[in-house]
């Protein structure tokens, strides 16, 4: 068994539960990745956030529809061969290469439901890519650094509205599913508190924190499939109300990927801690169809 979810398991144990047996159960795998804090160089088929897309020779860089019309940035793109090793459960393609492009002109990307503030392409064809020039009017503040993405598996509680799912099923009561929520949201603050002082210790001299465990591992904002940490609403019930104008199909949510974009770490345009989540629907991922991605932007 993996030892993060050994320690998941060991901490659910310190609770009451009405069905534990179903809490554990309930444990599902995700996928969480960290980006390289120094500059990489930008290999073609590499995950990494900037630096030069993978494209087709053809490739027409997207351009915005809207305000300046102006060519979006390119923002990050994940090589599936490189993920598949992390993915427990074998939902994600065996190869491929996801492009993500922003726009980041006249604060586009933050409308409410505007068309065209983020644009992905998906090339089942690695074998003809070559790197793509930048378009000379993109500013140089909206050109990315290369920086390598590292992904690990994990695991986590399905929390809301998923949790509440298997209430509905009956493999966990109401009372578990409550828990759940309480349980993950503990997890998580100590999650952040390590992680804080962590990085305060780093600018500073004082001895980095020992963790008491190695729960502050198994939770990250930056993930790729199960639950992703919502700033505001739900984002299977955002994205089910977006992509199936309504939430009765919240179940058939996929997480391709959620992070926090800050800026000043170098993997994104905002520094205000801002989350996007790139989100498909659980057919469309079974067919190998990752051309229907809806993207949602939440603000802190």
């Amino acid at each position: 068994m993996n030892k993060l979810k050994e320690f998941l398991i060991e901490e659910i144990k310190e609770y009451e539960w009405d069905k534990i047996d179903g809490v554990i159960k309930s444990i599902i795998p995700n996928i969480i990745f960290t980006v390289d804090k120094n500059e990489s160089a930008p290999s073609l088929l590499s995950s990494r956030f900037g630096g030069k897309p993978a494209t087709p020779v053809d490739f027409d860089w997207p351009i915005q529809t809207l305000g300046q019309k102006a060519p979006l940035a390119f923002f990050f793109q994940l090589n599936f061969a490189e993920i598949k090793p992390f993915d427990i459960e074998n939902k994600f393609p065996d190869k491929g290469i996801l492009l993500c492009f922003a726009s980041v002109t006249d604060d586009i990307m933050w409308e409410y439901d505007a068309p065209d503030a983020f644009k992905t392409y998906f090339f089942t064809d690695t074998e003809n890519l070559i790197l793509s020039d930048i378009p000379n009017n993109i500013p140089d503040e909206q050109r990315l650094s290369s920086k390598t993405i590292n992904f690990k598996s994990c695991f986590q509680l399905p929390f809301y509205p998923f949790n509440y799912t298997l209430s509905d099923q009956g493999l966990i009561s109401e009372d578990d599913a409550d828990g759940i929520d309480e349980v993950a949201g503990e997890i998580l603050s100590e999650a952040i508190h390590f992680q804080m002082r962590t990085k305060k210790t780093t600018k500073t001299s004082l001895i980095s924190p020992t963790p008491k465990n190695e729960l502050y591992r198994v939770l990250s904002c930056n993930m790729l499939l199960g639950v992703p940490f919502s700033v505001q609403d739900a984002i299977a019930e955002k994205w089910a109300e977006k992509h199936h104008n309504t939430n009765d199909l919240r179940e058939n949510y996929v997480n391709l990927i959620s992070f926090e974009m800050k800026g000043h770490e170098g993997y994104g345009f905002n520094a205000n801690g801002a989350h996007l989540y790139l989100c498909l629907d659980k057919e469309d991922l079974e067919n190998g169809n990752l051309n229907n991605i809806t993207a949602i932007v939440q603000n802190t």
